[in-house]
């Protein structure tokens, strides 16, 4: 079996296994952490620490092991302040579009126009962002830190120090959580998978798309692609001169990176609606009102910006760079989470206004 159909099936398998998991668990980072700001409900939130911590032992564990495929990460080209932007960006777009790379495929797959309204708007805005490439780039260089990839180079003996005692510690924590029961949340519906099993599955899933591509789980440049493929239809010299597809291989023939995440979004969108039919929940929920279809749209535009800018997606950062302790993610993070705030102070007075 050649190299491109061994990753197909490698890939598509893992979608279909992600698109199931998280459709019947409704683990979506968007609401998980929108809900911390907006109502003050942080419970869900324990789901995906357990789901970083779990990838984090994994990466460190195949580290120790002499397993991991290279010391320095490789999955961002430069650590720039523009990453902090770009994840103020992503968070205040995954707020408005309520949900963000991942949740929005399985929510669509169920039939809810609002998140095919958010999936168009992602394209849209992967597609601004190939426009306006070389300027954003020229911006991310001028905004460029003299600063290692990882603190593992930075400092590798006090890094593993570090991460031992995070692992440590985060197990007494999970320990403790398991034993006020805070694990399990209350769920009537048919075929509900809890959340902690599905951090089990993305910790592992994590993993082997780190082992057999050097970088962790994401799925933005996706995006990307698809449009890039859907533009070529209409204007195929213009999308073939951009630099960004010129650059990047991403068009006519893609890169590895894109053809797998192409493939794991394939997978992902499948097992949702396969498993949306089983359990009879497949629907047409017709269009949203104006106000919260605006606001999904838009937050797509914002959340593929902010993606590219920063170099990747809510799970690359906070599952994947966080766990290989990437500076890049550690400038992501902080401007997710101020995103996030903003969004959800300022969503009731878009939508609900």
């Amino acid at each position: 079996m050649d190299a491109p159909l061994w990753w197909f099936f490698l890939h598509f398998g893992l979608g279909l296994l992600l698109g199931t998991v998280l459709y019947r668990s409704d683990f979506c980072m968007a609401s998980m952490l929108r809900d911390a700001f907006l109502f003050r409900d942080g419970a869900r939130l324990r789901h995906l620490y357990l789901a970083f911590i779990l990838t984090f032992f994994l990466f460190l564990l195949v580290r120790e092991l002499g397993l991991s495929v290279s010391d320095q990460f490789t999955g961002f080209e430069s650590v720039s302040l523009l990453g902090f932007g770009g994840g103020l960006v992503f968070g205040f777009g995954m707020v408005l579009a309520g949900g963000c790379v991942m949740s929005t495929l399985y929510k669509m797959a169920s039939g809810n126009l609002t998140y095919v309204l958010a999936f168009v708007g992602i394209i849209v805005g992967s597609l601004l962002y190939a426009e306006f490439f070389p300027q954003i780039r020229a911006f991310e260089i001028r905004l460029a830190l003299e600063f290692p990839a990882s603190l593992f180079e930075l400092g590798p003996q006090a890094a593993r120090i570090l991460a031992w005692l995070l692992v440590g510690g985060s197990l007494a924590l999970i320990l403790w959580w398991r034993r006020c029961w805070a694990w399990r949340l209350a769920a009537g519906a048919e075929g509900y998978i809890q959340p902690w099993k599905v951090a089990i599955v993305l910790a592992l899933c994590n993993l082997i798309i780190y082992l057999t591509s050097g970088m962790p789980l994401g799925i933005s440049s996706a995006y990307a692609e698809v449009g890039g493929m859907a533009a070529s239809l209409v204007a195929p010299e213009h999308i073939a001169a951009l630099e960004y597809f010129r650059r990047s291989n991403n068009f006519g023939i893609p890169e590895l990176r894109g053809y797998t995440e192409m493939i794991l979004m394939a997978g992902i969108v499948t097992g949702a609606f396969f498993n949306a039919l089983v359990l009879r929940e497949f629907r047409l929920y017709g269009l949203p009102p104006w106000r919260q279809g605006g606001a999904a749209f838009a937050g797509g535009i914002l959340i593929a910006l902010g993606a590219r800018m920063a170099q990747g997606c809510n799970y690359k950062h906070l599952l994947g760079g966080l766990a290989l302790f990437s500076t890049q993610s550690m400038l992501f993070v902080p401007g997710l989470l101020l995103g996030v705030w903003v969004g959800s102070w300022l969503l009731p007075r878009i939508v609900l206004r």
